[in-house]
C-alpha cells in the first residue's frame, strides 16, 4: 500500500511541476487563445527542425509583436500578439521546451 501512495504522490507532482512552468501560458491559451497544440502545428509547417521551431517561439515571447508572429493573418486579427504577455528569457526557453516536447508530433505516432 506505501508503494502505491509514493507512486501516486510521484506522479502528482511531475504532473504539477509541468504545468507550473506553463501556468500563466495556460490562463490564456485554455480559454481564449489557441490551444498550444494548433500554434505548434502551425510553427512545424513552417521551420523544419525543432531547433528553429524553438528560436521562432523564444523570440516571440521575448518581444511580442504583430510581425514576430507566425500564426495566420486572421489569427493575428483575432487574438492580437502585440498584447501578448512579456515573459523573461528562463521562463519562456522553459515553457516552450515543455510545448515542444508535450505537443511533438514524433511521440504522438502509434505503431
Amino acid at each position: 500500500m506505501g508503494k502505491v501512495i509514493f507512486i501516486f504522490i510521484f506522479l502528482l507532482q511531475s504532473m504539477a511541476s509541468e504545468s507550473n512552468s506553463l501556468q500563466k501560458c495556460l490562463v490564456c491559451h485554455k480559454n481564449s487563445a489557441p490551444p498550444f497544440a494548433m500554434v505548434y502545428r502551425r510553427y512545424l509547417m513552417l521551420y523544419s527542425s525543432k531547433s528553429e521551431i524553438k528560436k521562432r517561439m523564444v523570440d516571440f515571447l521575448i518581444a511580442p509583436s504583430r510581425n514576430k508572429s507566425s500564426m495566420p493573418e486572421g489569427m493575428k486579427i483575432r487574438f492580437y500578439p502585440e498584447n501578448h504577455p512579456i515573459y523573461s528569457y528562463d521562463e519562456v526557453n522553459k515553457s516552450v521546451d515543455e510545448v515542444i516536447n508535450r505537443e511533438d508530433i514524433i511521440k504522438k505516432i502509434t505503431f
